[in-house]
């Protein structure tokens, strides 16, 4: 439990700032001490109105709180606490709550609750009853401190679901419900599997990449030609391919040697 000391400010108008020192006195400075008062460390002249006493109040006998201004060389009397503080009467106020889905289920968390409290957390689907059974167990559940936070997972696909909590220390003190906080159920995958998926994707690749790049720089000569074949080029693309052009039909004709017979014949 945390115990703040806050005041008003000090109505009088101050040519500097004002500073406020805070003092507490248990049953041990009243009945042992003479009416000893003792500071609080963290309130001397302080510029704030407020006070945290959560560490100099930690018994739960009575204690007596007062406080006094100072402006400049000027100092107010004190101003006591009207009666006397017991931790036991403490208020308890509504928890800070958090409710976030996450895939098919939700996640409870809190802020700042004290150590020795227990959580009372309730929980249904929005346009149901509240006494419906979620998970196999009641609407309501009780958690200690160290168990937070709540995970409520197998919950219905597109359904709102509504979470309210308050803290209590035993049966008599105990906080008010916090508002109720009302969280869609919309997508059942879990949110971290997609970029998974993409990070080892892309690790994949990255490591076939470098086998590649790897395996060509470093392959021996042996080993590239058994892994890869090299496959003969056909005949038009050799290079020992004659290099005087093949005569045409046409040609041939013309360059063939004609032999002609000549018949003289005698005229008489």
């Amino acid at each position: 439990m945390r115990h703040t000391l806050t005041w008003q400010p000090l109505a009088a108008l101050c040519g500097t700032a004002a500073l406020y020192t805070v003092q507490f006195q248990g049953e041990f400075e009243r009945t042992i001490f003479n009416d000893s008062w003792l500071d609080a460390p963290q309130c001397q002249r302080t510029p704030h109105t407020h006070c945290d006493l959560t560490s100099d109040l930690g018994s739960d006998s009575d204690y007596a709180i007062r406080v006094r201004a100072e402006c400049g060389r000027l100092t107010s009397p004190w101003v006591r606490l009207n009666g006397l503080f017991n931790r036991r009467d403490t208020l308890l106020s509504p928890p800070e709550m958090a409710v976030a889905a996450m895939g098919d289920g939700l996640r409870v968390s809190f802020e700042r609750l004290p150590r020795m409290a227990s959580v009372s957390i309730t929980f249904w689907r929005q346009g149901g009853d509240h006494e419906v059974r979620v998970m196999g167990q009641t609407s309501t559940s009780v958690l200690l401190v160290e168990q937070t936070p709540l995970l409520v997972a197998a919950l219905q696909e597109g359904a709102v679901y509504c979470v309210q909590a308050s803290i209590y220390l035993d049966a008599q003190r105990r906080s008010s419900p916090t508002h109720p906080q009302c969280v869609a159920i919309t997508d059942p995958e879990e949110p971290w599997k997609k970029p998974t998926v993409a990070m080892v994707t892309v690790v994949v690749m990255a490591a076939l990449l470098f086998a590649v790049f790897w395996s060509v720089g470093h392959c021996k000569a042996e080993g590239c030609h058994a892994h890869f074949q090299k496959e003969p080029l056909p005949l038009s693309l050799r290079p020992d391919w004659p290099k005087e052009r093949p005569a045409c039909p046409e040609q041939v004709e013309i360059c063939e040697p004609i032999t002609a017979f000549v018949l003289l014949v005698e005229l008489t």
